[in-house]
């Protein structure tokens, strides 16, 4: 009787484990779709506010590599959220990046001495009289 009651005892045990893992897989992947919808609202927010140039120059690229991607959603596969989560990543770092090159103050050249010193204009305004 001991090895039996040890047996259930361990049956018992793997099936909290694995109710357990079950929780906790639904729970990160939850917390895994919570966030990339809230990227893709970022994104949606950026892009909505985006230069039309800018917009322009960036947009079918988006769109293809968005099309491009090959998932197979019913199977449920680690590399399609891998893929999304990668061209996500992408637009996001894209669109970010573009967002701080056009925000960084125009640089000028100016004579001074020999050589041509580049210096923002926001300091040339201060510096000059």
């Amino acid at each position: 009787m001991g090895k039996e009651t040890r047996h259930v005892e361990l049956q018992q045990e793997i099936v909290a484990e694995l109710k357990s893992l079950r929780a906790q897989v639904r729970e990160t992947a939850e917390g895994f779709i919570l966030r990339k919808e809230g990227e893709i609202e970022a994104l949606l927010e950026y892009l909505l506010a985006m230069r039309p140039g800018r917009l322009k120059s960036v947009a079918r690229p988006w769109i293809l590599e968005s099309r491009g991607l090959k998932l197979k959603p019913a199977k449920g596969r680690i590399k399609d959220l891998k893929k999304i989560d990668s061209l996500l990543h992408d637009l996001l770092n894209n669109v970010i990046e573009g967002d701080v090159e056009e925000e960084k103050p125009k640089v000028r050249c100016k004579r001074a001495g020999t050589g041509r010193v580049k210096t923002p204009a926001i300091y040339e305004e201060i510096r000059e009289p």
